[in-house]
């Protein structure tokens, strides 16, 4: 980001990042919302579009963070179990956790604390399912390069 002096630029970086990296099409006027760290961005997304009442699906264990920020948002955090040992979905678990109050799938990955990658076929269960249900995916994506270096090795 060397030259991006003001948020626009960091913007503009971030959007040549996603376009390279994952191959998608993002705008850098509309698509990023700059934050000081993950739990001031995780509280804006929530209070961004979590109602009273709305339901938000953590896989479990979650990390603390995320079910203190959906309360005071007043929504209901619903916990999917991780099958341990090596915290595996559950996609009939999952899919049953959705009600029609579902406003939100919260996504980690590598998941905080128990630093399991989600498999390329877990991660289409859930995004289908969001697809499906028209729910959000609030994806905190702090450790996305930790987790690109563990799925190659």
């Amino acid at each position: 980001m060397a030259g991006s002096r003001h948020v626009q630029g960091v913007c503009d970086v971030l959007a040549a990042t996603m376009k390279r990296d994952h191959g998608f099409d993002v705008d850098p006027l509309t698509d990023f919302a700059i934050c000081c760290g993950q739990s001031e961005a995780f509280a804006a997304a929530v209070f961004a579009i979590i109602d009273p009442g709305d339901e938000v699906l953590l896989f479990d264990p979650a990390y603390e963070t995320y079910q203190t920020c959906i309360e005071l948002a007043r929504g209901v955090p619903v916990y999917v179990p991780l099958d341990p040992p090596s915290w595996t979905l559950d996609a009939d678990k999952f899919l049953k956790s959705f009600t029609s109050r579902t406003k939100a799938v919260v996504l980690n990955s590598p998941h905080n604390p128990t630093g399991k990658v989600f498999s390329k076929e877990e991660l289409l269960i859930i995004s289908q399912a969001c697809q499906q249900m028209d729910c959000f995916a609030i994806t905190d994506e702090v450790g996305e390069l930790v987790g690109l270096v563990l799925q190659q090795t």
